[in-house]
């Protein structure tokens, strides 16, 4: 075998494995997302299991501003998803 074709060999290998790897801000964005859905996700549990009225209220406007940054993250995570390199083979 030729220098170059083992070269080329080892570049498309490696452009392949760099397609499967997830990127970073993808990775950034799905971790984020994550944790403020687990937030709110124990946020509601909270709120579900108050019975005092006050703290209720209190409970929802966190619900409400936590609900907020939890669209803001899904956008970027929706935006993370779209840049994502796709690989043919998995159409």
């Amino acid at each position: 075998m030729k220098l170059s074709t083992i070269k080329k060999i080892i570049n498309e290998e490696l452009s392949r494995l760099n397609e499967m790897r997830m990127t970073k801000g993808f990775r950034k964005a799905t971790e984020m997302y994550q944790d403020l859905m687990v937030k709110q996700q124990n946020l509601k549990k909270k709120f579900v299991a108050e019975k005092n009225t006050s703290k209720r209220e209190k409970l929802k406007k966190e619900l409400i501003t936590l609900h907020k940054k939890v669209q803001k993250a899904e956008d970027a995570f929706n935006r993370a998803l779209m840049g994502e390199p796709v690989d043919p083979t998995e159409i």
